[in-house]
């Protein structure tokens, strides 16, 4: 965390005090000192733990006025737990939940960048949709996944598929 805390300070911060940050309590004080007049916008992806939101968001005065934070969180709990131990003010946080995206649509966006066209190839296409169904329709594994897969041999297509059956959903 301490890495992420130091990237999201070094647009305001150059390389000497970066250097200063040893620890997620340092990078947290820095965020506060640095950040706090600032109007910023900062988008927290795939938070899946509460010590992840502190770090990065812990009150909301540590940011200036106007300042936005959005959350992506497949746990709402981390969300509302969380938002409630830091600040009473964050209790009322704005949620958004997204609908899974369809099957059709998840296939044609994993095929714009496993093949770049809308539908697998003729060859391709139940390894594409077993792909997408491991996957859990998940709009960036698709196409972090399609893109890797891009132009690759069937025989790597399956290794993949197995790796991907194998790993526990939230790893994905």
């Amino acid at each position: 965390m301490v890495d992420l805390q130091k990237q999201l300070l070094s647009k305001y911060l150059d390389f000497d005090y970066l250097k200063r940050i040893f620890d997620v309590d340092d990078g947290i004080n820095m965020i506060k000192r640095v950040l706090c007049n600032k109007k910023v916008l900062i988008v927290l992806d795939d938070v899946d733990d509460k010590e992840q939101l502190k770090s990065f968001a812990g009150k909301d005065d540590w940011f200036g006025f106007g300042s936005r934070i959005i959350i992506t969180t497949r746990d709402q709990s981390v969300l509302t737990n969380q938002a409630k131990a830091i600040d009473e003010r964050l209790a009322n946080i704005l949620a958004y939940e997204v609908d899974e995206m369809e099957f059709d649509h998840a296939l044609k966006l994993f095929s714009r960048h496993a093949f770049r066209r809308d539908s697998p190839l003729d060859q391709y296409i139940s390894l594409s949709e077993k792909i997408v169904h491991t996957l859990g329709k998940l709009p960036l594994a698709l196409q972090v996944t399609g893109s890797l897969l891009s132009g690759k041999s069937e025989t790597f297509w399956e290794e993949t598929l197995k790796k991907l059956e194998k790993a526990p959903s939230m790893e994905v």
